[in-house]
């Protein structure tokens, strides 16, 4: 029996794209088998794999020995990152087409995931238990955690918003004015700690940028759709993947400053949908479908704007994230 699975849009553009400019979800069934495929930042090896787990959507690092997979069917998975072993695994919602897609943890002992129905459920890494499960807006899709105050913020499918949670009651603080286009990605930025910023898959490539003193809301615009946005650690840089699905290839924007951002274009192979940012490096890490059911990750010096490694794995991109000590980068891929 099939299960109802939601594609980002990142695997299966056409579908979107030829009907409206911004993001739209879109529904079909599908099984898949996941892997995770662990990479040595120092050298660029692989140097573990896992591939026992279905229908992965998100991935969360905790600390630098253990990592997260969330499952569309609503099972969290808990590894050993040095062992590369499944430690255990445990229900946190019921299975969904749409949920389990983001998944951070801005306090201790906690990971937040984007449920089912809409929901936020918060899960106690202590007790591996749901704690709590609340709404914070009609339609959440992607979290991100302030690096210094732990409140964490949701983007919302449905209404274009940005809401700031405190992760002590989880309730919403504060709620932006509506963005220009559907958020499908968020960061934050740990440099001064002052914006928020939200990716759209707009053709424009418009890029919300929050102020989180005031939660005013202005546009960037990047010039091409956008998958997955990223900000280098304690640096006023930050990162953004471009699938460009109807070129051959895609790019990544390199952006320099947040009030004024100076924009550098960087050519991949394949169509990037994922990016993730290394603590205590100068290293951004694409993700990109090439295309026959492979994948490439990219690694890029944000300073010297060069590719320096290009590594291939098998499978359809998911997710990408680095361990806390900046060691490690993990990604989850699946075969259909």
């Amino acid at each position: 029996m099939k299960n109802t699975k939601f594609k980002m849009l990142k695997l299966f553009p056409a579908l979107i794209f030829l009907a409206t400019a911004c993001y739209s979800p879109v529904e079909y069934d599908v099984v898949d088998q996941s892997r995770i495929v662990k990479l040595q930042v120092s050298d660029n090896t692989v140097v573990g794999t896992f591939s026992d787990v279905t229908d992965g959507r998100s991935l969360c690092s905790i600390g630098n020995n253990e990592f997260l997979v969330a499952s569309g069917s609503g099972t969290l998975y808990r590894f050993d990152s040095p062992a590369m072993e499944l430690d255990t695994s445990f229900v946190i919602g019921f299975g969904s087409g749409s949920g389990y897609g983001s998944m951070i943890t801005p306090k201790p002992g906690s990971v937040y995931v984007v449920g089912a129905a809409g929901k936020i459920i918060e899960v106690s890494l202590q007790t591996n238990s749901v704690i709590d499960e609340f709404d914070a807006g009609p339609m959440p899709n992607a979290l991100c955690a302030s690096p210094i105050s732990q409140k964490f913020y949701v983007s919302d499918g449905s209404d274009r918003q940005i809401r700031e949670i405190d992760p002590v009651s989880n309730t919403v603080l504060r709620t932006s004015s509506p963005l220009n286009c559907v958020p499908v990605s968020i960061t934050i930025e740990s440099f001064q700690n002052a914006y928020l910023l939200a990716a759209s898959s707009s053709e424009e490539g418009s890029v919300g940028r929050v102020t989180l003193s005031t939660f005013f809301v202005n546009p960037i615009s990047l010039g091409s759709s956008s998958s997955d946005i990223t900000a280098a650690p304690a640096e006023s840089i930050w990162a953004v993947v471009h699938p460009e699905w109807f070129a051959e290839n895609g790019s990544v924007s390199i952006c320099s400053n947040y009030s004024a951002p100076d924009i550098f274009s960087v050519a991949v192979a394949g169509h990037p949908t994922n990016i993730c940012s290394v603590p205590g490096s100068t290293l951004f890490y694409a993700l990109s479908y090439l295309g026959d059911g492979n994948s490439r990750i990219t690694a890029i010096n944000y300073f010297t704007k060069e590719i320096i490694a290009e590594i291939d794995i098998p499978g359809f991109p998911w997710d990408i994230t680095s361990h806390a000590n900046g060691e490690y980068i993990l990604t989850l891929t699946s075969d259909i």
